[in-house]
C-alpha cells in the first residue's frame, strides 16, 4: 500500500461492517412545540408512551403515578385519540397499596395491552416476591379495558407485541425469585409471554447463563419485535468483581418458539463510580426499514456526563463502537433518562433531562446532526429557581431500623419516620413516540398549581431539512477493494487557519465487472505521526475508524464501468498539530489513512430474473 500525498494508494482488504447513521440539517432553526397539553396531574415517577401501529392517532400513557392521600403508588393508563393534542384517563390499578414496574404496548386491529404489577403489603411494606401481575386488554385503542389473566410479580416490566408470532413478550427483573442469596447466583432477566386474547400467560423463561454473573438485580426496558419476528430487550445490570463493582449494559433476545429461548449480550460497561449507576439512563430505538438497532446510554456522572451511541444490523449479536454524541462538563448540567427515536425521514431524535440530579425539571429535545447533539436545543421545560415542596409528591415511610445518624444510640424497638419529598423525581421514562409525521414527547414539570405530566407535539421548522437515512435502498456490500485504486482527484489543501485537510480523489475500477452505487470507501486506520486527526464529512458521523463515506454523487449514472473512474470527491479532516510532534518528528507523513471500497452487490439483471 502507498499512502496519500504518493500520488496514488490502495485500499486494505479487512471487514466491513456497514453502520449506516442517518443525519439531519436543521439550518440553525429553532424547532417548534407544536402543542403543549397536561397529560396528568400530579408526581408519576413511571411512564412511557407508545402508539398504535395502524392509526398514529391512538396513543398511550402508562405508568405508575402517586397518589398521596393513601400514600401509595397506583397503575395509570391515559388515552389520545387525536394524536396527542388531547388526553384522559381510562384505567387506575388500585388492586393493592403498592402497584407498580408497568409497561403497555399496541397489537393488531387496534388492540392495547397494559402490565401491572401489585405487591403485597404486610404494615406498610411491600412484599414483591409475594405480589402478583395483572394483564389488563383493550380491543378499541385504549378507550376499555378488561382484566384478563393473573401471575407471579414481575418486577421493573417492559413489553412489546410481536406481530410474527402474535403474542406479547414481556421481560423483567427476575431477582426476587431466581436469585440464591450466599451462592453467588445472581438475577436474570425473565420473560413472560401472553395470548393475543390476553387469556393465557406462559413462562417465565430465563437466560440460564446470565446468573452465573451474579447479578444483583438485571432490569431490563424497550422491548422491541424486530422484523425477523424475534424480540429484544436493553437491559442494565450491576455485579461484584475483584475491582469493584461494574456496571453491564446488555441485550437479551427471544425467539419466536412456543417455548421461547433467550439469549444475551453484553454491549457496554458504563461507569460505576459512586451514585453512577444508571439503570434508567439507556434507550434503545429500533429502524424497522432498515432492520438496524441504535443505543445511547449516559456514561459518567462526576464533572462529566456524556451520551455514547452504537448500532447493529444483526438483532443486536454484534455492536459498533460507542461514539459520543453528547457531553456536559459541568455537573450541575448532568444527563439523565435519555429516549432516542427513529423520526420520520431516517433521522435520530433525542429527549433527555439535565441537572444536577434526576429530579432538576429540565427537559431538552434536540436532533442527532451528524451523530451528535449540536445545533438548535428545545427546551421543553425548565428548572423551577426555588426549591420547592408539593403535597403531591410527599411520601411518609416508617421503618423499624434507623436511617438517620442519631446523636444517642437508637433502642431496637425503635421506629424511624422519614418524610421524603419526590417533586420531579423520575424512576423511568420513555417519552418520546413517532406519530405519522411527527413526534409526541412527554415530560413531567411542575408549575404553581403543582406536578403535572406534560405531552407535546415536535415538529421541525418548516425551513429544516432532515436527509434521508445513508442506509436506505442499500443492499448486501461486495468487497471490491482488490478491483479498484484511488487516484489523486485534483485538489489537496491544507487550511492552517482551521487546522483542515482536504484531499480530492477518484476511484477507478480494474476490475472486470461493473461497480454500481452505492459506493463506499471506509477506514480502517487514521493517524498522524505529528498530531491527533480526525474526520470530518463522513456520511456515517463517525470521525475515526469506521467511518464510511458514500462516494455514490461521484458517479456518472449509478455505476463505475470496468476501465473507468469516477468523478472526484473530496475527504476532509481536522488535524490539531503538535508543534513538538512537528519538531520531532522523523518523517514527513502527515496523514496516513487506510481505507476498503465497497459496491452494491445487486445485479439488476439477476433481480429482474428472481421477480419473473
Amino acid at each position: 500500500m502507498q499512502e496519500v500525498g504518493k500520488g496514488i494508494f490502495r485500499a486494505s482488504l479487512v471487514l466491513l461492517l456497514v453502520m449506516g447513521f442517518p443525519f439531519v440539517s436543521m439550518n440553525g432553526q429553532a424547532l417548534k412545540l407544536e402543542l403543549k397539553t397536561p397529560a396528568g396531574e400530579g408526581w408519576h415517577p413511571w411512564y412511557e408512551i407508545k402508539g398504535d401501529p395502524e392509526s398514529a392517532r391512538n396513543l398511550l400513557i402508562c405508568g405508575t403515578k402517586w397518589d398521596p392521600l393513601s400514600n401509595s403508588p397506583l397503575g395509570f393508563v391515559y388515552v389520545s385519540q387525536d394524536g396527542g393534542a388531547s388526553w384522559r384517563t381510562v384505567l387506575e390499578d388500585r388492586s393493592s397499596s403498592w402497584v407498580t414496574e408497568q409497561s403497555c404496548t399496541f397489537g393488531p386491529n387496534h388492540s392495547a395491552y397494559f402490565v401491572s404489577e401489585a405487591s403485597r403489603v404486610i404494615d406498610g411494606l411491600p412484599h414483591h416476591e409475594e405480589g402478583t401481575t395483572r394483564l389488563f386488554l383493550s380491543t378499541d385503542a385504549g378507550l376499555h379495558w378488561a382484566e384478563t389473566v393473573k401471575t407471579g410479580w414481575a418486577d421493573y416490566s417492559t413489553s412489546a407485541f410481536s406481530f410474527s408470532s402474535g403474542r406479547v413478550y414481556t421481560f423483567y427483573n427476575s431477582w426476587y425469585t431466581t436469585h440464591e442469596s450466599g451462592a453467588n447466583i445472581g438475577g436474570t432477566v425473565g420473560l413472560l409471554v401472553f395470548s393475543s386474547d390476553g387469556k393465557k400467560v406462559v413462562g417465565p423463561f430465563f437466560d440460564a447463563t446470565m446468573r452465573n454473573f451474579g447479578y444483583h438485580g438485571v432490569f431490563p426496558t424497550d422491548a422491541i419485535a424486530l422484523k425477523n419476528g424475534q424480540v429484544v430487550a436493553l437491559y442494565s445490570a450491576k455485579r461484584k468483581t475483584t475491582e469493584g463493582w461494574q456496571e453491564d449494559l446488555g441485550i437479551v433476545r427471544a425467539d419466536q418458539s412456543l417455548s421461547p429461548s433467550l439469549e444475551s449480550a453484553v454491549i457496554a460497561h458504563p461507569s460505576m463510580d459512586s451514585g453512577c449507576f444508571g439503570f434508567a439512563d439507556a434507550s434503545l430505538a429500533y429502524d424497522l426499514p432498515h432492520d438496524r438497532l441504535f443505543l445511547v446510554y449516559v456514561d459518567g456522572c462526576k464533572a462529566t456526563s456524556q451520551i455514547l451511541m452504537t448500532s447493529s444490523g444483526d438483532g443486536g449479536r454484534t455492536w459498533a463502537k460507542s461514539v459520543v454524541t453528547f457531553a456536559r462538563e459541568s455537573v450541575d448540567r448532568r444527563i439523565y433518562s435519555p429516549t432516542l427515536v427513529v423520526a420520520p425521514g431516517g433521522a435520530l431524535a433525542l429527549l433527555w433531562e439535565e441537572g444536577r440530579d434526576r429530579r432538576s425539571g429540565r427537559w431538552l429535545f434536540s436532533y442527532l446532526l451528524d451523530l451528535h447533539v449540536s445545533g438548535p436545543q428545545t427546551e421543553l421545560s425548565g428548572p423551577s429557581d426555588n426549591y420547592e415542596i408539593r403535597d403531591d409528591s410527599l411520601w411518609t415511610a416508617v421503618d423499624r431500623t434507623s436511617r438517620l445518624e442519631l446523636d444517642s444510640p437508637v433502642e431496637s424497638s425503635s421506629m424511624t419516620l422519614t418524610v421524603l419529598s419526590e417533586l420531579n423525581n423520575v424512576w423511568r421514562g420513555h417519552g418520546l413516540i413517532v406519530a405519522a409525521d411527527k413526534l409526541v414527547a412527554v415530560w413531567p414539570s411542575q408549575s404553581n398549581e403543582g406536578q403535572q405530566l406534560n405531552a407535546g407535539v415536535i415538529r421541525a421548522a418548516a425551513s429544516s431539512r432532515v436527509e434521508k437515512s445513508s442506509t436506505e435502498g442499500v443492499d448486501v456490500a461486495r468487497d471490491v477493494s482488490r478491483e479498484t485504486v484511488i487516484l489523486y482527484g485534483g485538489r489537496q489543501h491544507f487550511d492552517g487557519s482551521n487546522q483542515i485537510l482536504e484531499v480530492c480523489l477518484t476511484l477507478a475500477n480494474r476490475g472486470k465487472s461493473v461497480l454500481r452505487a452505492p459506493i463506499r470507501l471506509e477506514a480502517r486506520g487514521i493517524r498522524s505521526p505529528v498530531g491527533e486527526v480526525s474526520i470530518l464529512n463522513a456520511t456515517n458521523g463517525l470521525v475515526g475508524e469506521g467511518a464510511t463515506w458514500d462516494i455514490s454523487p461521484s458517479l456518472t449514472g449509478d455505476q463505475i464501468p470496468p476501465g473507468t473512474m469516477s468523478n472526484p470527491f473530496c475527504l476532509s479532516l481536522r488535524m490539531q498539530l503538535s508543534r513538538k510532534n512537528v519538531q520531532s518528528s522523523e518523517t514527513d507523513e502527515l496523514l496516513v489513512l487506510r481505507l476498503r471500497v465497497f459496491a452494491s452487490s445487486e445485479n439488476p439483471a439477476d433481480k429482474a430474473a428472481l421477480e419473473h
